[in-house]
């Protein structure tokens, strides 16, 4: 057989193999971040040795992005995992596995360790990505997936997403002050210039696609807005309106690194074996109060432990808590939710992150599972239609230093797939 024949049926059966892969195992699978399992705790990805970092990572650099999870309390399963492509607009795309990926499209995770002398057992996985089992070909946006092989069937336990991109088209971008009619909240608004001239770009409304997001939430970023003015140097993107976000106020935060003292934040340290059981200190609104400058982290949270004189492996001598979070409020809020909003609770507005209403201590109250460390958080409130408002209880003010990052994606006309084709933080 001629070898230009053999090579089409090598990549029909890829396209066989790969379709089955995905259209029966992962069907209907939304690109998003999430966590299937109660068992699975501190879901995390960062690029290594930063572990404040955004899971982006330069394509064709020598650094890594690890990702990291806790199975709690039970025998080490063996999970495997797989990647995805998506779209600039966090969609499953056309890609097929080799077409975005050299390596193997199911892998096992063979990196765990149990934890350390600590009440609460746990065994502690990671993985980096790439590694020599896989490795992304393009830029653009990704989908981890973790299953469990279970009855002859894919067991989706954790998605997480993450992105790779090229340092292509330089961009120049600055936050400024939006002047929104809105006397309740301040705007920061979110201007920027690409110059062009890296690409050849023939209809930029169509071919780019820029994304920009407050402090990694993926649930108020925008999406296709369009630009401003256009030459043949330069696109900008200058709006009062299309690309601002509600400033809100520095994180609310809380450190208990340290089980034995109660430290700033933390009002009540109590063990009741097997477990710790942690008060934090009663929250107000924040609504009226004035700007405090609080050097937060943007919503992450640290692993950290002072449990041993020397504590060098956080992720595995770290203790398990349970924390309880309060929030005064005179009555409980009419057709609307309360739900504590962070990294802590993967960015979600869900059961694992609503609040109750306790009548008797007039307070909004909700209790967490969390591994030591020093975290970020807010109240976020949402409305009967699912409106969001990040400033009912926080306040909002226009010195709030939020992380902006802007995503730019570029698909020509003859491409299959939206690159990424520069990122920036602002």
């Amino acid at each position: 057989m001629p070898i230009k024949k053999i090579k089409v049926l090598f990549l029909v059966v890829l396209n066989f193999l790969s379709l089955s892969l995905f259209s029966i195992n992962f069907e209907n699978l939304k690109c998003e971040d999430a966590v299937f399992e109660k068992n699975i705790k501190s879901v995390r990805m960062h690029p290594l040795e930063w572990e404040q970092g955004y899971p982006v990572l330069e394509f064709g650099s020598d650094n890594a992005l690890s990702f990291n999870f806790d199975q709690i309390e039970s025998s080490p399963e063996i999970y495997y995992y797989t990647i995805l492509h998506c779209t600039y607009d966090w969609k499953v795309s056309d890609l097929l596995f080799f077409e975005y990926a050299d390596g193997f499209d199911e892998n096992e995770i063979y990196d765990y360790e149990d934890s350390h002398n600590t009440f609460v057992n746990y065994t502690h996985y990671n993985l980096e990505i790439p590694n020599r089992d896989i490795e992304l070909t393009k830029s653009g946006n990704y989908l981890l997936i973790v299953y469990l092989k279970s009855g002859g069937e894919n067991k989706i336990v954790i998605t997480k997403r993450f992105m790779l991109f090229e340092n292509i088209l330089q961009i120049n971008a600055g936050k400024n002050m939006a002047l929104l009619n809105d006397y309740r909240i301040k705007y920061q608004k979110i201007d920027f210039t690409i110059l062009r001239k890296a690409l050849n770009i023939s209809e930029p409304q169509i071919e780019l696609r820029p994304v920009v997001m407050q402090n990694y939430q993926w649930n108020t970023a925008k999406y296709d807005f369009p630009f401003s003015f256009i030459d043949n140097d330069k696109i900008v993107y200058e709006w009062e309106d299309k690309i601002a976000f509600d400033a809100t106020n520095e994180y609310r935060y809380f450190n208990f690194n340290n089980l034995e003292l109660n430290s700033e934040r933390v009002e009540h340290i109590e063990f009741k074996k097997p477990y710790y059981y942690i008060d934090l200190v009663k929250d107000k609104t924040e609504m009226f109060s004035p700007y405090s400058s609080v050097n937060d982290i943007n919503g992450s949270y640290v692993i950290r432990t002072k449990r041993f004189r020397n504590s060098d492996f956080p992720e595995v001598q770290s203790e398990y808590a349970i924390v309880k979070f309060s929030l005064e409020h005179k009555s409980p809020i009419s057709n609307s939710d309360v739900y504590i909003y962070g990294e802590l609770t993967n960015y979600s507005l869900d059961e694992n992150s609503k609040m109750l209403y306790n009548l008797e201590t007039k307070t909004y109250e909700k209790l967490l599972f969390l591994k030591q460390g020093y975290y970020n958080y807010r109240y976020v409130l949402v409305d009967k239609d699912g409106k969001i408002s990040h400033s009912f209880f926080e306040g909002s003010h226009q010195q709030t230093e939020n992380a902006y990052l802007l995503f730019l994606y570029y698909k020509s006309i003859s491409d299959n797939y939206y690159r990424l084709v520069n990122f920036m933080v602002i």
